[in-house]
């Protein structure tokens, strides 16, 4: 299969409505796929070479969409759903509502049958797992989950996540350059960061901003990280991702992250042994592995390009077991009345309780229980 080679995502965008360039990659700055076959081809490719992964990158793309705060931290944003500047949340949302379990899309792409029928659905799944390559995520293995938990010396016991993913970036990532190159001459050290769930989709391209993050701390503002790992699941609230993920419908995930021990981004506390290892990542030999592991280390970050994210720890309740059919027959017609109940909360309460007191009020009216009374008895029926 034809490999091509996709643009790096720009590091800045903005929290507003109307959209920047640099915030949603407009297709005609990308290689040409416009043919729908082809994205089902490489859609296909990347849900067999790493399912979970996939499926994880979707559920914090449909964290970030629902979330009340979409202006922020849904970035990027697909410029497919942009109407002259304008973001369309209205139809994004219909069209995140139709896509099935992966699996069951996996199936529909093997067999490439109706895909025009479910075009929609292939064009925004391509442009969250396929165009958005980087940074991609890498499901590890449970047997190596020790050995990534180690990175960081904690005092504290902490539940075991269910799931960890490695964070990878490409050598031509212009963001990884830009944080190795800050690096050198300097000690890195491993810790943990908690946040909301719908923050993820945008740490990923973005890494950890402070705008996503407005809590304050007794020793000031900026990002909090820890090696407490039992100190970041309370940053870390769950959320609803996505009903249909093999994963889980309810998720929470914590960020633990590389960080430069700059003395001048970061207001710390920490023990005073252990001065870890030097942070020159161009050097031959370089392995992050070898992190310094400070216990019991609080670090306030007032410079967010002093961090990395590495890997994500997913911590989930069951899998759904709701699964929704691909087949386009009542695709259309099943949402109708669907959607317009998700968009009109308020009113389908109000007529849900005005259908109760009138059925209340029938049932204690004498006259229409009398013509009630009269119907049955036409039948035989003792009322």
């Amino acid at each position: 299969m034809e490999k091509h080679q996709l643009d790096v995502l720009s590091d800045t965008g903005t929290i507003y409505n109307i959209v920047s360039t640099s915030e949603a990659i407009p297709d005609n700055s990308q290689p040409k796929l416009d043919t729908l076959a082809k994205k089902a081809a490489h859609l296909r490719c990347i849900l067999e070479k790493d399912f979970k992964a996939c499926d994880i990158k979707w559920s914090l793309f449909v964290a970030a969409a629902f979330s009340f705060r979409y202006e922020s931290c849904l970035r990027p944003f697909p410029p497919a759903f942009l109407k002259n500047g304008v973001k369309d949340m209205d139809e994004l949302l219909s069209v995140v509502s139709d896509v099935p379990a992966l699996d069951l899309v996996l199936e529909q792409l093997i067999n490439l049958e109706d895909l025009s029928k479910v075009s929609d659905i292939i064009h925004l799944l391509f442009y969250v797992l396929v165009r958005l390559k980087e940074p991609a995520l890498k499901t590890l293995q449970p047997d190596s989950y020790d050995q990534i938990l180690s990175y960081v010396d904690s005092i504290e016991a902490a539940p075991r996540p269910q799931y960890i993913f490695q964070v990878l970036s490409t050598s031509k990532s212009n963001a990884e350059q830009k944080w190795k190159d800050l690096a050198k001459n300097h000690n890195i050290l491993y810790a943990y960061h908690g946040s909301h769930l719908e923050n993820f989709y945008s740490m990923l391209s973005f890494s950890v901003q402070q705008h996503l993050n407005k809590q304050c701390t007794m020793v000031g503002n900026g990002l909090y990280l820890t090696s407490e790992l039992s100190a970041s699941l309370p940053y870390s609230r769950g959320g609803f991702g996505w009903g249909a993920s093999c994963i889980g419908g309810h998720i929470s995930c914590v960020a633990l992250c590389e960080l430069i021990d700059a003395p001048e981004g970061i207001n710390y506390q920490k023990p005073s042994s252990n001065e870890g290892y030097s942070g020159d990542t161009g050097r031959a030999g370089y392995d992050r592995h070898t992190a310094d592991r400070r216990p019991a280390a609080h670090y306030i970050v007032t410079n967010s390009d002093l961090i990395r994210v590495r890997y994500i720890l997913v911590y989930a309740k069951q899998p759904t077991l709701m699964r929704f059919p691909t087949t386009s027959g009542n695709r259309h017609n099943e949402r109708g009345l669907c959607q317009w109940v998700s968009r009109h909360k308020l009113f389908s309460i109000l007529l849900g309780y005005g259908l109760m007191l009138a059925t209340i009020g029938f049932a204690n009216n004498q006259p229409i229980q009398h013509y009630y009374e009269s119907i049955l008895s036409k039948f035989d029926f003792k009322s």
